[in-house]
Parts: structure tokens; sequence; C-alpha cells
């Protein structure tokens, strides 16, 4: 899969049922040592700032991405 088809899908929290934008709008962190994806640092929508800005971010382990489907890609929190 290209990351250019993964960039539009939604990135949603299993656990809690909550959203966290899309896949453009994280930052991948990659592991130094052999180049691999480590983690997403995901924007927090659900604790939105003035006019829907979020200032904070949570750093997602690439481990508990549970699902990359068609639409959305599902973690376990």
């Amino acid at each position: 899969m290209l990351l250019s088809e993964i960039g539009d899908k939604e990135i949603i929290d299993l656990t809690k049922g909550s959203r966290h934008g899309a896949f453009w709008d994280a930052e991948i962190l990659f592991d130094q040592q052999n180049g691999r994806i480590k983690a997403l640092l995901v924007p927090d929508f659900q604790g939105k700032g003035r006019f829907g800005v979020s200032h904070e971010s949570f750093q997602l382990p690439w481990e508990s991405i549970v699902k990359i489907g068609e639409d959305i890609i599902i973690f376990r929190s």
C-alpha cells in the first residue's frame, strides 16, 4: 500500500470510539536504527482549542493499529 493511498483515511480509536482526524494530520516517527515506523504523532481533536485547532497530540505506537481498512485506520488505545 502506498502512502498516498492511506492519507485520507480517518484514524479511529476502537476502545473509546473517538475520531482523531485523517492520516495526513499525523506525523510519522521512525526508528533511526532500522528505519521502521515506530509510532504516529496524532493530533488530539477531542481536546480542540479555539476555532477547532488542536495544540495537543499523542503518540500512537504502530503496534496498536488493529486494522487499516478501505476508509479508516483502527487502533486500540
